[in-house]
């Protein structure tokens, strides 16, 4: 279509002069335009996957932080918190002689009010 437009135009201009005429950088503006409103929802698309992953990972670590603090500290107690705008429940259950079973659950709503959920279950044994 483009090399009927410019065969077109050269046969309308004098000799000599060449460039780009005012349709074709129209036309080609168009096309790069749509080409970049076809692009957005994948970029929309890819902030929320990331946005979603940094929370993930962000719980993992508040477990993965309290069930230490919980080994180290032999507190086998269960409770609650809330770091970083997250709930975090733990509970700590017999699980027969000299163990414990403890679970973790990080509860944590995002922007779109969608509530998410990362729970971990591990034992600890003890004297």
């Amino acid at each position: 279509m483009l090399i009927k437009i410019r065969r077109l135009i050269q046969r309308i201009l004098p000799n000599g002069q060449e460039g780009f005429t005012l349709l074709e950088v129209m036309v080609s503006m168009i096309i790069f335009a749509t080409g970049l409103l076809m692009m957005l929802p994948m970029i929309v698309t890819s902030i929320k996957g990331n946005v979603f992953a940094d929370m993930t990972t962000k719980a993992a670590h508040h477990i993965q932080a309290k069930i230490e603090e919980i080994k180290n500290t032999h507190s086998f107690t269960s409770g609650s918190d809330s770091p970083e705008g997250m709930t975090r429940i733990w509970t700590v259950e017999d699980y027969g002689s000299h163990l414990k079973k403890i679970t973790l659950q990080m509860n944590w709503v995002d922007k779109d009010s969608l509530q998410h959920q990362n729970v971990t279950v591990t034992y600890e044994s003890y004297n």
